[in-house]
C-alpha cells in the first residue's frame, strides 16, 4: 500500500470510528432515560454492535497501520 492509501485509508478508519462515537454516546444516553423494557434491550443491543464495530476498527488499524 502506497502512502497516499495509507493516508486515506487512516481517514476513512477515523471518520468511521467518530460515527461509532457517536452511536455509543446516543445509546448510552437512552439508556438514561425511562424507557420500556424493549426499548432498553434494543439500546443495549445497539451499543454493543457499536463497540463490536469499534473492535473491527482497531483490528484493521492494526492489520494495515504497522
Amino acid at each position: 500500500m502506497d502512502e497516499q492509501d495509507n493516508l486515506a485509508l487512516r481517514k476513512f478508519l477515523h471518520d468511521l470510528n467518530n460515527r461509532v462515537g457517536t452511536i455509543l454516546a446516543t445509546a448510552e444516553l437512552l439508556q438514561m432515560e425511562p424507557l420500556p423494557p424493549k426499548a432498553n434491550e434494543r439500546s443495549r443491543l445497539i451499543e454493543n454492535k457499536a463497540l463490536e464495530v469499534r473492535e473491527i476498527v482497531r483490528n484493521i488499524q492494526e492489520h494495515f497501520m504497522k
